[in-house]
């Protein structure tokens, strides 16, 4: 039996502006969509060469270029909400967000606890997970620890985003919508085969909106953003086996942020964040963020006979975000801390600006022979530079402001063996070691002091293995053990009172994984099921302190169960639907108090605690419709996601319960144009996206009048809109 096979977790997807990605018609990912729909395999690339899902021995959910269309998911946000076992916080700024896989967050400016790779190669920093997806060919999430393939930020997982390269057909597609929340949208593609051996692809993506969340004191709209982005690629065949790729990409942003309320939730509502807790923001400062990127990348492949392949990719992305905001997000006036006025004007204004460099490289030789034994080796180095001044404002007294200069040199060497013990039984068998060496300096934005020098390296040996049993082409069984880690690091300087310490250790996870996976009636319908144990050695935990530290957890123990499920159901009917269940919780965790008041413990104990941002429960399910009438295409599709209790912090008191949101589309396609009505959260749900509490921030339990305050950030509510697309 000759089975195609994938890397880990592979979420086979195409992202992308929506309806205009879904009518270009260009793409050779379409073939995928085909493939989905009427049985045939569905092909990913996540192991290092093309293979049917199927035969993954990882949990794996695909989302084709269709999927793409009939959800409408435009940004990575999209996707992973789309995503059960998967939560995303993407609040603050544009650049600022947290991704929760399987329990384990990303740090709020420190290292990610999942890789994201964009066309092969490693992104440097979150700063950079959020910039706009569109023209994508598919993109692959894979759960669990995945750093023998990717590396040491791949603790929880890794996002592996592949953008569409140009092809030998000339044509292309412009499409434009308009929304509430005055919000317009422009995309478009332009392919050309410039002669036989060189192709190139111009893609380009525009979104303006006013927003949607007012500010009730300032009475305006203060969520509007501006994003901007282009995108070159060039495919140039320099011989019969080599290909060069070459790609620059740009994008400009700017827009509202920090649009964050204010209100003693803690003490009015126990800590629930739901209903008349929900208050618009109300202080009297517009936070502003801004940000500009550039990145520039060069791929060669070279087959090396029948037998291998050799494939380099190189890359450079250059990031500058500026950020301000207000600390107090209230309007009155003085502000007091503790009862003494020390603020006339408030805590404003506050600039953050982070400033990154990265030089990315990747080398890989990969055997080519689909015979019993297939591998691929390779050697991966990645220098980021970052720097990021926290300016408090009138919090520093007269201080100056300092500024983080870290610098990160990561080399990682790993190989992957699969092997058909039996025509029926196939073990895989990887390995990665990874070095990290990390400094840092401190240094006065004014007087250039150098206030702290440190340094340190983080390595690990990564293994990964699986057993993977395929009685049939239909039909898999596996369990797969692996370790991952995510470097440690360095917090701002502590006080003499400050409750944190100056270095953090690298988290490592340990993590055993069963599924089954299968096909019934000819394709038409497909299943998956899997468990799994994960165990977590100094877990990461971010508190905002005045300032994100992250405080190490000795040990998390989590486990869950995972199962997902696609049907045909006839007559132009289809469903699909996935569940996890995530049991995250603290093992024993004695931590100092952050906030002591009289009568109350100086040492808390967290041990059995949810972890932050990590829902027990995520629910996802669709109904589509597809049809003719006439010459149109009709293509419907209404769909519902679930998320259970959010924790924000580790003392489980400021929470967000289970909300239920639901998403509606309809699309019609006649000849070359496509139009398009859609709805998202379509019953305008409210609910908190991300919160700091009182019991966890000094400032916050100090601040008045009329505090303690706890913040806390509201989700949009309800978008819609139309949209045309022509096809040229």
């Amino acid at each position: 039996m000759r089975k195609q096979r994938a890397t880990g977790t592979a979420f086979f997807t195409v992202l992308g502006t929506g309806l205009a990605l879904g009518f270009c018609g260009l793409d050779a990912t379409a073939a995928h969509a085909d493939e989905a729909d009427d049985g045939r395999e569905i092909v990913v690339t996540a192991r290092g060469r093309p293979e049917a899902e199927i035969a993954v021995p990882d949990t794996v959910a695909v989302f084709t270029q269709d999927d793409i269309v009939r959800r409408r998911l435009n940004t990575i946000d999209d996707f992973i909400a789309a995503t059960p076992g998967i939560f995303m916080i993407h609040d603050q700024d544009p650049g600022t967000n947290l991704i929760s896989v399987r329990g384990v967050s990303t740090n709020r400016n420190q290292s990610p606890s999942i890789a994201y790779i964009v066309d092969g190669l490693a992104l440097a920093d979150s700063e950079l997970f959020t910039l706009r997806t569109y023209d994508v060919a598919r993109v692959e999430i894979l759960k669990g620890p995945q750093g023998a393939l990717f590396g040491r930020s791949a603790s929880g997982g890794a996002i592996d985003m592949v953008t569409n390269d140009p092809t030998d057909t000339w044509g292309g597609m412009a499409s434009a919508g308009i929304g509430n929340g005055f919000t317009w949208t422009a995309d478009g593609v332009v392919n050309a085969p410039v002669s036989d051996k060189v192709q190139l692809r111009l893609a380009g993506s525009y979104r303006n909106s006013d927003g949607f969340i007012r500010n009730s004191y300032l009475d305006k709209k203060v969520d509007g953003q501006i994003s901007r982005n282009l995108r070159l690629k060039a495919n140039v065949e320099l011989s019969e086996t080599t290909l060069l790729k070459l790609r620059a990409g740009w994008a400009n942003e700017e827009g509202g942020a920090a649009y964050i309320s204010s209100g003693n939730v803690t003490g009015l509502y126990g800590g629930r964040l739901s209903g008349e807790a929900l208050t618009d923001p109300q202080g009297d400062f517009e936070g502003r963020a801004s940000r500009k990127w550039w990145g520039l990348q060069a791929t060669l492949e070279q087959e090396l006979g029948d037998a291998l392949s050799l494939s380099w990719t190189g890359g450079y992305d250059d990031y500058h975000k500026n950020f301000v905001e207000e600390l107090d997000f209230r309007h009155d006036t003085p502000i007091t801390l503790g009862g003494v006025p020390l603020f006339p004007d408030g805590i404003q204004p506050i600039s953050q600006p982070v400033d990154i460099h990265a030089w990315t490289s990747e080398i890989r030789l990969t055997s080519k022979d689909p015979g019993p034994l297939r591998w691929h080796a390779g050697f991966f180095f990645q220098r980021l530079e970052r720097d990021r001044t926290d300016d408090f404002g009138p919090l520093l007294f007269g201080a100056e402001a300092q500024r983080a200069e870290t610098r990160s040199n990561q080399i990682g060497v790993f190989a992957q063996a699969s092997y058909d013990l039996l025509p029926t039984l196939e073990a895989t068998v990887a390995m990665r070691y990874d070095r990290d060496r990390r400094k840092e300096d401190t240094v006065g934005t004014e007087s250039a002091q150098n206030y702290a020098r440190r340094a340190q390296t983080f390595d690990k040996w990564q293994p990964k293995l699986s057993l993977a049993w395929h009685p049939s082409d239909a039909f898999t069984a596996y369990v797969t053990g692996a370790v991952g880690f995510k470097s440690g690091g360095f917090n701002p300087l502590p006080g003499a009172s400050d409750i944190w310490t100056a270095n953090f250790a690298a988290e490592t996870t340990k993590s055993l994984e069963a599924g089954v996976k299968g096909r019934l009636a000819d394709g038409r319908v497909r299943l998956s099921l899997a468990g799994f144990v994960t165990d977590y050695k100094n877990f990461q935990n971010t508190v905002f302190l005045g300032n994100s530290v992250v405080l190490s957890v000795p040990k998390v123990d989590v486990h869950g169960i995972e199962a997902s499920a696609e049907a045909d159901l006839g007559l132009g009917f289809r469903f699909d639907g996935g569940m996890a269940w995530t049991h995250s919780r603290v093992g024993r965790y004695m931590t100092p108090n952050p906030t002591p008041e009289p009568g109350e413990p100086d040492i808390l104990d967290m041990s059995g605690k949810r972890t932050p941002n990590a829902p027990d429960w995520t629910l996802n399910g669709g109904l589509g419709w597809q049809g003719t009438a006439g010459a149109a295409t009709i293509d419907a599709r209404l769909s519902v996601a679930y998320v259970s209790r959010v924790d924000f912090e580790i003392d489980n008191i400021l929470h967000s319960p289970g909300y239920t949101s639901v998403d509606g589309r309809v699309g019609v396609d006649l000849g070359d144009w496509g139009f398009d009505i859609w709805a998202k959260n379509l019953f305008d749900k409210r609910w908190a996206i991300s919160a700091f509490g009182q019991q966890q921030l000094p400032l916050l339990l100090g601040l008045g009048p009329n505090g303690p305050f706890d913040s806390f950030t509201i989700n949009t509510g309800r978008q819609f809109g139309v949209s045309a697309t022509r096809r040229f």
